[in-house]
């Protein structure tokens, strides 16, 4: 039987009961980055590891629940809409347009879908030329920017059955990701015990997930 309160604890006060439920959520995340950033010693050659593509997928996917709180729709949540998250809650230019739709592009999507971001991941956005091929580099450490995307022209040869040429590499710094993210939640917090829109943006999400009868 939980111990939680019923409402938690909030019942007819949606702004206590908004923030106690974010903060829930937060505690969640951070339980979950530190189960994956504990580090692990591999059997065989003695290396010392992390669970990389667990915690990115757990980074992006508290992004984008923050973001579909902020909008006030569960549904459909892309990059833009990230974008605009990003914009009052994350540093910029750290989280910029560009920033952002590589994150989605060659992390969010192939680690959602196939549980690791693998392959090259090349750029069609236009103004990009014949587009930036990217491959990638994770990283446990508290490095900043979270997020570079660094011109490195080289090929690809250990992982794919063909010499496969790449002309930027993107590093993902996941503690400093871990904190902003968790700062970007407690500045939402504050705003939505005093903000009757992102209230209502919230409470559009409540009945999305939690439909009455």
């Amino acid at each position: 039987m939980s111990s939680r309160p019923p409402h938690r604890g909030a019942i007819d006060n949606l702004p206590a009961f908004a923030k106690r439920f974010v903060l829930g959520r937060l505690s969640g995340f951070e339980k979950d980055i530190s189960i994956c950033l504990t580090p692990t010693t591999l059997k065989d050659t003695k290396t010392v590891t992390h669970a990389y593509f667990p915690a990115l997928g757990a980074c992006c996917g508290t992004i984008e629940y923050l973001t579909a709180l902020y909008h006030g729709n569960m549904n459909n949540i892309g990059w833009q809409q990230v974008v605009s998250w990003a914009e009052v809650y994350l540093p910029q230019a750290d989280y910029n347009e560009d920033v952002i739709r590589v994150l989605f592009g060659v992390f969010r999507h192939p680690v959602a879908h196939r549980g690791i971001s693998s392959g090259i991941w090349v750029d069609r956005n236009q103004g990009q030329g014949l587009g930036r091929r990217m491959t990638w580099k994770v990283l446990a450490n508290s490095k900043r920017p979270p997020i570079r995307i660094v011109p490195e022209n080289k090929k690809l040869v250990s992982d794919p059955p063909w010499p496969c040429q790449y002309s930027h590499r993107v590093h993902i710094h996941l503690k400093t990701l871990k904190a902003d993210i968790i700062d970007s939640a407690n500045r939402y917090i504050e705003d939505l015990g005093d903000s009757p829109v992102l209230q209502n943006s919230f409470l559009s999400c409540m009945r999305q997930l939690y439909p009455e009868q």
